[in-house]
Parts: structure tokens; sequence; C-alpha cells
């Protein structure tokens, strides 16, 4: 296994782990996503996680209350001052026993600040 790095004249370094058989794919991966980075730097933006955890409503289902926990985390992004531009990857679970169950959802998403 070898591992590259890769130094970015506008940014911070960023360290790639390539499995052998997979150098070439990993290291084009890896362009692509430093790429990106360096372009939604230079827009004002950036790539941020966020995460939120609500009680579970029993009376909704459980697609209701993933959706409720989705709505409250972009409101709490919202009132940051920021706005999300699109969402690289989200998930959702229901957690707990029957009696204490709570919801969480989580997101990678692209930012910018409002003026």
């Amino acid at each position: 296994m070898s591992i590259i790095t890769l130094a970015l004249a506008t940014t911070s370094c960023m360290k790639l782990e390539v499995q052998p058989g997979n150098v070439i794919g990993d290291t084009v991966d890896a362009g692509k996503e430093a790429f990106q980075s360096i372009k939604r730097s230079r827009n004002g933006e950036e790539e941020r996680d966020f995460s939120h955890k609500i009680s579970y409503d029993p009376t909704a289902s459980n697609a209701i209350n993933i959706t409720n926990c989705k709505k409250e985390m972009m409101e709490v992004i919202s009132a940051s001052e920021l706005t999300v531009s699109q969402i690289l990857t989200e998930s959702s679970e229901v957690i707990g026993e029957e009696d204490s169950k709570s919801v969480q959802c989580a997101a990678k998403v692209v930012v910018t600040k409002n003026a």
C-alpha cells in the first residue's frame, strides 16, 4: 500500500491512501476531489458536515420523522447564515428502543455564507 500526498498551492495538503491495483483510479478520483475543492473555494463555497437529532414522534411514520429531522437540520444551517448550494451525501436513522426512540440525520453539503 502506498500513500501519496498532494500539495495544493491554494489549499492545504491532501493525503491519499492508494490500494494496490487501484493506483490510477484512486489518483484520478483524488485529482477530481482536489479540483472541486479549489473551485468551491474560489467561488466562496466550502464543504461542511452537519448532523441533527430529534425526539421520535410515535404518532408519525419513520419517513415523516426523518423528513422532520432533515427539515430542522436545514433550518439550523439557514439560521447560521449559510446557504446550502449542494447536498453531497445524506443519511438518517431511527435509533433506540420502542419507548425511547430518536431520529438522527446527517449531511455533507456545500455552503456559502449569506451576504
